[in-house]
C-alpha cells in the first residue's frame, strides 16, 4: 500500500468559489440582452483603462525618475530626511540639508506617481480605437450586472484552453528578502529532461524581451547568477565565461526559458541559493524571479522564485503521495491535483500581487517538481493515463477537497465550513478511511478536515478493485469527469 506523505491534503477554509447565476434554460431573449449590455460594459472597461494608463503616463513623465540610480539616490535621501525629523530635527532645518531637494522629489513620486504605477499594465489600451467619450456612459449598474452575469456563465465552463499539456500554471517556490538576494546570488543552469545533458537557455525580462542567450553549462560551476541590485532591479552575471565580469541589469522580473523550441517541453532548470536547503530544486519548463515592491513599504518587499509550466507537468511533480500504491488510487489523486490546479488558474487571486497562482506548500498542494517526478514515476504514469480529466459538477469546476483520514464518515462542505455552494461535497460513510486509533478531535487537530475525499479510504477502495471513476463518484456526489483540453 502507498505511504501517504501528506497529513492534511489541502485546506479550503479560506478558499471560497464564486457563486454562479445561470439564466433560465431557453431564455434566449434575456441572454441576447445580457450580451448586448455585456459588450457595452466591456467597452466602458476598455475606455476607462485607457484613461487610467494616460494618467499613469502623465504622472510618470512629471514625477518619475530618469534612471533607477536616480530613484535609488532620491529614496535614500527621503529616508534620511524622514529619520532626521523622527529625531526631532525641525522641518526648517532639514530644508537646508543637501538631500532635501531629492527628498522632495521622491515624496512627490510616492504621492503622485506610485498610486498610478499599477496602471502601466494598461498600455495596450492606449489606442485611438478605445478613445470614445460615449463609452464612458456605458458604466451603468444595469450594464455591469449583465456583464457580471455573462462572465459567470462563461466562466462556469472548463474553458482555459491550452495544448495537449494544458494551460499554464504559475507556482511560487521560494521567497527571498531583498537583503538575502543582495548578499547571496541565486544560481541556475538548464538541462534536457529526456537526456540529462546541459542545454542552452534564454534570459528574458518582464516584457518577454531577450536579455541574453546563455550557452549550455560545461561543468557544475558554470551557472548564471542573479542578485538584487538594491534599487528595485535584478541583475544577471557570470553567464558567459568568455567575458570577464559580464553582467546585465534587467528589471523587476527575470525569466529563464528554453532557447530552442525543440526543448520547450523537455527542459528543466536546476538552481541553488545559500538560503535554500531543500534538495528539490529542479523544475520543468520555466523559472522566473519576480521582485515585488510594496508601495510605501520596504519591509514587505520580496523576490519570489516562480515556476511557470503546463498544468500536466505540474501534476507530474506533485508530492502529496509516493505513487507506490494501487494504480487507480494514483489516478484518483492526479485528477484531484489537476482539478485543484485548474480551479486555481481560473479563480485564485490569493497570490496575485506576487504574480503566481499557487505555492508549493501543503497550504495549497505539495509540489516538488522534476526530481520528485523522476523518483516517483508512477504519479506521472497515472497523470498521463488521465490527461486533461477534471472533476465537474453541473458545468462548474468542482474543486475537490481531500484529507488523509476520517473518523468513519466524511463531512459536507456546509457542515465543516458553512457554505452551501459546494453541493457535491456531502457526508458519506467512510469505514474504509477511518483512522484506527485517533479520536475525531485528534484527527481535526492533525489537520484532517474530513471534507470530500478520504485519501486512505480511496487507497483501500482501489486495493479492493474499485476504479478511479467509481471512487471519485462515491466521495463527490453528482460529479462528472470532463476532458478540459
Amino acid at each position: 500500500m502507498s505511504v501517504l506523505v501528506f497529513s492534511v491534503g489541502f485546506f479550503l477554509s479560506s478558499v471560497i468559489a464564486p457563486a454562479f447565476s445561470h439564466a433560465a434554460t431557453g431564455d434566449a431573449e434575456i441572454a441576447d440582452q445580457d450580451y448586448e449590455k455585456y459588450l457595452k460594459y466591456d467597452k466602458y472597461k476598455k475606455y476607462t483603462k485607457r484613461k487610467k494608463y494616460r494618467k499613469y503616463n502623465k504622472a510618470r513623465k512629471k514625477y518619475g525618475f530618469d534612471s533607477s540610480s536616480d530613484k535609488f539616490a532620491a529614496k535614500t535621501c527621503y529616508r534620511k530626511i524622514k529619520d532626521l525629523r523622527k529625531k526631532g530635527v525641525s522641518k526648517a532645518q532639514t530644508k537646508s540639508d543637501s538631500c532635501y531637494k531629492k527628498y522632495s522629489k521622491y515624496k512627490k513620486y510616492k504621492k503622485y506617481y506610485s498610486p498610478y504605477k499599477k496602471y502601466r499594465k494598461y498600455k495596450k489600451y492606449d489606442k485611438d480605437e478605445y478613445d470614445h467619450s460615449s463609452w464612458g456612459n456605458y458604466g451603468t449598474s444595469e450594464n455591469k450586472s449583465a456583464y457580471d452575469r455573462y462572465e459567470r456563465r462563461a466562466n462556469s465552463q472548463a474553458n482555459l484552453g491550452g495544448g495537449a499539456l494544458g494551460p499554464e500554471i504559475r507556482v511560487g517556490l521560494h521567497e527571498f528578502t531583498e537583503d538575502s538576494l543582495e548578499d547571496h546570488s541565486f544560481r541556475i543552469r538548464a538541462y534536457k529532461a529526456s537526456t540529462g545533458v546541459a542545454v542552452p537557455y534564454s534570459i528574458k525580462d518582464e516584457n518577454g524581451d531577450l536579455v541574453v542567450d546563455v550557452a549550455a553549462a560545461e561543468d557544475d560551476n558554470d551557472v548564471t547568477k542573479v542578485k538584487y541590485d538594491g534599487s528595485e532591479n535584478l541583475r544577471v552575471y557570470d553567464y558567459d565565461e568568455a567575458v570577464s565580469d559580464e553582467e546585465k541589469i534587467v528589471n523587476e522580473k527575470v525569466r529563464f526559458v528554453a532557447k530552442n523550441q525543440a526543448d520547450e517541453n523537455d527542459i528543466y532548470f536546476e538552481y541553488s541559493h545559500d538560503d535554500i536547503s531543500s534538495s528539490y530544486v529542479k523544475y520543468r519548463d520555466g523559472i522566473e524571479l519576480n521582485h515585488y515592491n510594496e508601495s510605501g513599504s520596504s519591509t514587505n518587499d520580496r523576490i519570489w522564485v516562480i515556476n511557470f509550466l503546463p498544468l500536466e507537468h505540474y501534476v507530474w511533480g506533485m508530492s502529496e503521495i509516493t505513487g507506490t500504491g494501487d494504480h487507480d488510487y494514483n489516478r484518483v489523486m492526479t485528477i484531484s491535483y489537476r482539478t485543484y490546479g485548474y480551479w486555481k488558474i481560473k479563480y485564485s487571486t490569493k497570490f496575485a500581487k506576487y504574480d503566481f497562482k499557487v505555492n508549493a506548500t501543503p497550504g495549497n498542494q505539495l509540489y516538488s517538481g522534476y526530481r520528485y517526478e523522476v523518483e516517483h514515476d508512477d504519479i506521472r504514469t497515472a497523470a498521463e493515463e488521465t490527461r486533461a480529466k477534471i472533476v465537474m459538477y453541473d458545468h462548474r469546476i468542482a474543486i475537490t477537497p481531500y484529507s488523509s483520514y476520517t473518523d468513519g464518515r466524511t463531512r459536507s462542505f456546509e457542515e465543516r465550513w458553512g457554505s452551501t455552494n459546494y453541493p457535491w461535497c456531502q457526508s458519506v460513510s467512510d469505514p474504509y478511511g477511518e483512522h484506527p486509533s485517533m479520536t475525531t478531535a485528534e484527527l481535526v487537530a492533525a489537520g484532517n478536515h474530513m471534507v470530500g475525499l478520504s485519501a486512505h479510504g480511496a487507497l483501500d477502495r482501489a486495493a479492493a478493485g474499485w476504479d478511479y471513476e467509481r471512487i471519485l463518484k462515491y466521495y463527490y456526489d453528482g460529479i462528472d469527469l470532463d476532458t478540459a483540453y
